[in-house]
C-alpha cells in the first residue's frame, strides 16, 4: 500500500471515528458490524396502521429529543405509502412538530418503508415488525456505518399506556431479532404533564 492509499484509509478511519463519537455524544444507539435484519409482518395493511400512535419507548435517537411523543399517519396517495405527523414535548415546554413520507421500498414486502422529512433528507429505515393494528406496534430501523450501525426502535400503543406484558413481548422480539433493548428508554406520556400536547 502507497502513501497516497494510506492517507486515505487514515482519513476515512478519522471520519469514522469523528462520526462515532458524535452520535455516542447524542446517546444514539451504535453497535458494532452490520445491521440486523429482524422479520417484519406479513400481509402487513398499511389502512389498518392509520391513525394516532402513542410512543410508549424508544431507543434514543438525535433526531428526537422531546417526551409525549406521538405519530400520526395517513393516507398518501394510492399505494402503501403513508403521511406521518411527529409531535413532542420538548423542554422548554414547547410542542414541536414535523412532518415525514413513509414510503413502502419494496411492493412485496409493505411493511418495509423509508422515511423522508425533507426533499433533500436522506431516508431512514422504518420496518414494522409486529402490529395488532388496534393495540400496539413495534417498529426498528437501522443505518450502516462502516464498521458500526445505529440502531432504532419504537415500542407504540393506541393508547398512553401498554400492558407490561405486551411490552415484555415486544422487547423480546427486539432481542431475538439482534436489537439492543437495553438502551431501550421510556417516554413519559402522563396524562397531566403532556396536558400541552392536545
Amino acid at each position: 500500500m502507497g502513501l497516497e492509499e494510506k492517507m486515505k484509509a487514515l482519513q476515512g478511519m478519522s471520519l469514522a471515528l469523528a462520526l462515532l463519537a458524535i452520535l455516542e455524544a447524542s446517546a444514539q444507539v451504535l453497535v458494532a458490524g452490520k445491521c440486523p435484519r429482524p422479520a417484519v409482518v406479513q400481509f402487513f395493511d398499511a389502512s389498518r396502521y392509520l391513525g394516532k400512535w402513542y410512543e410508549i419507548q424508544k431507543l434514543p435517537v438525535l433526531f428526537q429529543q422531546g417526551e409525549c411523543a406521538t405519530a400520526t399517519y395517513s393516507r398518501q396517495g394510492t399505494g402503501g405509502d403513508m403521511e406521518v405527523l411527529i409531535k413532542e414535548l420538548l423542554a422548554d415546554g414547547s410542542t414541536y412538530a414535523y412532518v415525514g413520507s413513509a414510503m413502502v421500498t419494496n411492493s412485496s414486502e409493505p411493511a418495509k418503508m423509508e422515511v423522508y422529512y425533507s426533499p433533500t433528507s436522506l431516508p431512514s429505515p422504518y420496518w414494522v415488525l409486529a402490529t395488532d393494528y388496534y393495540g400496539h406496534a413495534l417498529a426498528f430501523g437501522c443505518i450502516d456505518y462502516g464498521l458500526f450501525h445505529a440502531q432504532f426502535a419504537w415500542v407504540l400503543s393506541r393508547q398512553p399506556t401498554l400492558v407490561r406484558k405486551t411490552l415484555k413481548d415486544l422487547q423480546d422480539l427486539l432481542a431475538s431479532g439482534g436489537v439492543n433493548v437495553d438502551k431501550m428508554t421510556p417516554t413519559n406520556q402522563n396524562k397531566a404533564f403532556c396536558r400541552a400536547m392536545v
